[in-house]
């Protein structure tokens, strides 16, 4: 009886214990993020069918898809890709996303990559080493993929900046 009472309290502990510890920390979920200024910025939302990798969603609603002036460009999907564990609680992810033209024509492709470690009690997204590249369409002559070649511009970095986890709160 000693030994199941030992076990069962074991038992109830060790989740509670491992949950709060930032080594154990989990990307998967959905992130509200702000810029470097502390500006609202972003949403994503990371999936996986455990906590070793998955894929992602990246919404930027205030990017500038015309890059400041390719008029031509008039629609983007959100970034979609893919994350890995890297380490105990970081994180590396690569999400890609097209710029279209009013036929419908791709007319840049963008790559963004970066790092992601979860801290404080899992609630904060600390994200780093942020590259973008941009890759302006030539379809006649683009190898497919289209990020196996050089880009056009970039990549060119992102100053660190942060996301929180987005919780239901029930009122």
């Amino acid at each position: 009886m000693k030994h199941l009472s030992l076990l069962l309290a074991a038992v109830l502990v060790w989740p509670v214990t491992t949950f709060g510890a930032d080594d154990d920390c989990s990307y998967i979920g959905s992130w509200f993020g702000y810029n470097a200024d502390d500006e609202i910025a972003w949403t994503s939302q990371a999936n996986g069918h455990n906590n070793s990798s998955g894929t992602m969603l990246l919404e930027l609603p205030g990017f500038d898809i015309t890059f400041g002036g390719m008029d031509v460009v008039n629609a983007t999907g959100n970034l979609k890709g893919v994350w890995e564990r890297t380490g105990g609680n970081t994180f590396s992810y690569a999400g890609y996303a097209i710029g279209t033209n009013g036929e419908g024509d791709a007319v840049w492709a963008v790559k963004l990559t970066g790092d992601v470690a979860v801290v404080n009690e899992c609630d904060v997204l600390e994200v780093s080493n942020t590259w973008m590249s941009i890759y302006f369409v030539d379809s006649e002559n683009d190898p497919v993929p289209i990020w196996t070649r050089d880009p056009d511009v970039g990549p060119f970095p992102f100053a660190p900046h942060k996301g929180y986890r987005v919780k239901l709160e029930l009122p």
